[in-house]
């Protein structure tokens, strides 16, 4: 991942991590889906008590050329010795050792199909890699990262994944957003969109969002 000479080829390059990413994490929660229903030990309807499973049983349970870091503090201000976030997923690779700047971000959001969990999803979740301005809570060094929604409800996810899309113009401030592009589809488990961003703070930035159907493993009450 140390990059190469030509524009066009790194972004290529960097769009196939990305689907190397979203590949694992869609295999890891099958899996993790799975044992849970086998096993009878489903999951809490919590954030981050799914994404540390996630994270501790499965996405670094092999070797591979990614490892895959929870809760990690993200963006430090040395005007108040503070960071400024906490990433849920951090990617690093080999390019870390290098610039330690180089990382993906993976920012996780329960969905249930609630106008208040599709605003959360954007207000906490998307705009952390934008505001506040002029510095986001979130970076993006390689300009592309992923919005994983733990979808904990039986809904129709490709309809409210066209609710959070029409939010987002009205709850991203001074953001340019273009639409939803559906690049995969597995009705029975997941779907990806990638969305486009701009901003004159942080440039352009390409989202994927992953929605991934957790239903049957999360625990009622």
């Amino acid at each position: 991942m140390g990059g190469f000479k030509s524009e066009i080829i790194n972004d290529a390059f960097e769009a196939g991590i990305i689907n190397i990413i979203i590949t694992h994490l869609t295999k890891c929660s099958k899996q993790m889906k799975e044992d849970c229903i086998a096993a009878n030990n489903l999951l809490k309807n919590d954030e981050d008590a799914i994404t540390n499973r996630l994270t501790a049983m499965y996405l670094n349970a092999g070797p591979g050329i990614l490892r895959y870091l929870p809760q990690s503090l993200e963006h430090y201000d040395g005007e108040t010795d503070r960071y400024m976030g906490r990433t849920d997923i951090k990617v690093i690779s080999g390019d870390n050792f290098r610039d330690e700047k180089a990382y993906h971000i993976v920012e996780c959001k329960r969905i249930n199909g609630t106008n208040t969990l599709n605003q959360k999803y954007i207000t906490e979740g998307v705009a952390r890699f934008f505001n506040p301005i002029p510095k986001p809570k979130y970076s993006s060094y390689y300009k592309r990262n992923i919005m994983f929604g733990y979808v904990v409800k039986a809904i129709d996810v490709s309809d409210n994944a066209d609710k959070i899309d029409k939010l987002q113009y009205s709850l991203l401030q001074e953001v340019t957003t273009s639409k939803f592009v559906l690049k995969q589809n597995d009705e029975s488990q997941y779907c990806v969109y990638t969305c486009e961003y701009f901003s004159a703070y942080v440039g352009k930035i390409e989202l994927s969002h992953l929605f991934f159907n957790l239903t049957d493993a999360i625990c009622e009450g």
